[in-house]
């Protein structure tokens, strides 16, 4: 996941109970900044994002975001599986998945901003030869040309605009075709 070196602060496994459901296991994040619930929102209901049950908001404190555990015995990141597991499967099944992730967003004139292979996750069925993708961390996501890049990130990536400057429309196909390259 692209997360900073806190990361593992910001994530907790946490229970979700009522009447209605039997216990739930979820997962818990701590959004300190911008985190675009409406596009999460979107592209879980499009099954490209886990679930999205809610979220708790304190003043002061960073808002609780509570969403779909995806259990690494089933899920793992599409970069971990393109460095160690892609033989699986047919790498232009994951292209297509991907993709298809792309367009979802697009047609909410929507923007991930970050879409690279550690915040979509993977799992694969080796019998059926399929692929299903989730995709994750919607920190910098929004509506295109409204939201900004962070002044802040990865320097060794090729991003398609500068610091702080913002993210169009055609820039997750942009991160996407520069990590995707070589498959």
């Amino acid at each position: 996941m692209s997360w900073p070196n806190d990361a593992y602060q910001r994530l907790f496994l946490a229970t979700l109970s009522s009447r209605s459901i039997p216990d739930l296991q979820v997962l818990v994040q701590l959004a300190p900044r911008s985190y675009s619930q409406d596009v999460h929102k979107h592209m879980a209901d499009t099954g490209l994002a886990p679930k999205l049950y809610g979220y708790a908001e304190v003043k002061g404190a960073p808002t609780a975001y509570v969403m779909e555990y995806l259990d690494p015995c089933a899920w793992q990141t599409l970069h971990e599986f393109l460095k160690y597991d892609a033989t699986a499967v047919n790498r232009t099944q994951v292209r297509e998945a991907v993709d298809s992730i792309i367009e979802k967003l697009k047609s909410k004139n929507y923007v991930h901003g970050d879409l690279r292979s550690n915040n979509i996750m993977i799992r694969t069925n080796v019998k059926e030869k399929s692929v299903d993708l989730r995709v994750i961390d919607f920190d910098w996501a929004g509506e295109a040309g409204q939201v900004c890049y962070p002044e802040e990130r990865n320097r060794e990536i090729q991003w398609p605009s500068e610091a702080g400057g913002p993210i169009e429309q055609d820039h997750d196909s942009k991160i996407v075709d520069f990590w995707m390259k070589d498959l």
